[in-house]
């Protein structure tokens, strides 16, 4: 789950605070966003650890050899337990134990042919080697336990369960994209309502994935966003839906819906569209409609979701429809964030400026099962 934007990803939401930890009442104790993130790579592909929240978000869609399709979701959350400065109160040589960070990961797999929906959690402290981002040159590695994703030149991202299992490399076919204001990703009506948010919108991913013991090689494309944050969801919020897009004529396209209580969209909802040479150009609020086509309603959280839409984009003349791949792809994490979602993979189909195109992508929606009023946002 990310926070609008993701949101944010993203991600970015999640654990976001979206745990019973404890809050510090004072926004600014924590490192803050309020105006241009000045991201520079490779090092912002790290940890930035004064900021309260801070995911690493992995989608894709893949097909195997026997032609079976999947999704899969890998995401690492990082949460800020106390603010900056705390650590000067502990004592001179305090336990190997103590930390101000707490990390958490979510790992699914959509199986589309047998129609089943997989998904695991893990929670622990950054500590003793269980969990962290480490940096070393040009590489990044974010993990919890076995799970990791490492960033380089080529993104590794491995997760094994008693149910599923994967391992994938994926190469960029773009640039990092900054979302908003390049990378200052606003979220409310507030200047500090925002995080730093850049994607890498096209992964060419191939591996290995099984599921029930069954092995096989996949291909497909993934998804990165990474996001951060200290700033909570803004009072009159409740969610966000969020839309990761890969057509086959080589463009992306993320939108964030911020929503309130009523079910309208916040005008601080926006989106980036991405052209095939990796140019990126940042959409408003009065740039898109969406409409919902159709619902679902789950039998575990008893959350209705939306399950079908129309998405346009009226500055691109593009006009799409997304088909939810399984109508049950709900995380209930009581273990980790404590929060229920829906995040899966769908199909896309339309015109962009009267032309055919088609795609796949990944949808998060939060909010549903129960306001995120007290959650950073996307």
């Amino acid at each position: 789950m990310r926070l609008p934007g993701k949101f944010l990803s993203v991600t970015a939401l999640v654990t976001y605070s979206l745990l019973a930890l404890p809050i510090s009442p004072c926004a600014s104790e924590y490192s803050i966003i309020s105006g241009p993130c000045d991201l520079r790579f490779p090092q912002d592909h790290g940890a930035h650890p004064g900021h309260r929240t801070e995911w690493w978000y992995y989608t894709g869609n893949v097909q195997g050899a026997s032609l079976r399709r999947f999704g899969l979701q890998l995401t690492f959350f990082r949460t800020r337990l106390a603010p900056t400065g705390v650590e000067e109160s502990w004592p001179k040589n305090p336990s190997a134990w103590r930390t101000s960070q707490l990390f958490l990961a979510h790992a699914a797999v959509s199986d589309l042919g047998s129609k089943r929906f997989y998904h695991e959690e893990q929670v622990t402290r950054g500590v003793i080697g269980l969990a962290g981002v480490e940096q070393q040159n040009s590489l990044t590695n974010i993990f919890l336990g076995k799970w990791s994703a490492n960033i380089g030149p080529e993104h590794r991202l491995s997760a094994k369960t008693p149910s599923f299992s994967f391992d994938l490399v994926s190469k960029p076919l773009k640039p990092p994209v900054l979302h908003g204001g390049q990378g200052y990703s606003l979220k409310g009506k507030r200047s500090e309502s925002a995080s730093c948010y850049y994607s890498f919108t096209r992964l060419e991913s191939s591996g290995t994935l099984s599921v029930n013991g069954k092995t096989e090689p996949v291909k497909g494309t993934a998804w990165m966003d990474h996001e951060f944050s200290s700033a909570p969801l803004e009072e009159d919020l409740v969610g966000w839906d969020w839309f990761s897009i890969q057509l086959n004529d080589q463009t992306e396209l993320m939108i964030y819906l911020l929503r309130h209580q009523d079910g309208s969209y916040s005008n601080a909802s926006s989106g980036t569209f991405v052209n095939p040479n990796g140019e990126s150009v940042h959409l408003t609020r009065e740039d898109f409609k969406v409409q919902i086509l159709d619902r679902w309603t789950s039998k575990r959280s008893g959350a209705t979701y939306p399950s079908r839409w129309r998405l346009h984009v009226l500055p691109l003349e593009l006009d799409l429809t997304i088909d939810p791949n399984l109508p049950d792809q709900e995380l209930m994490t009581t273990r980790s964030t404590q929060v229920t979602y829906w995040e899966g993979s769908v199909s896309v189909s339309g015109r962009t400026k009267g032309e055919m195109v088609e795609g796949v992508g990944y949808v998060e929606m939060t909010g549903y099962a129960k306001p995120f009023n007290l959650m950073p946002s996307p």
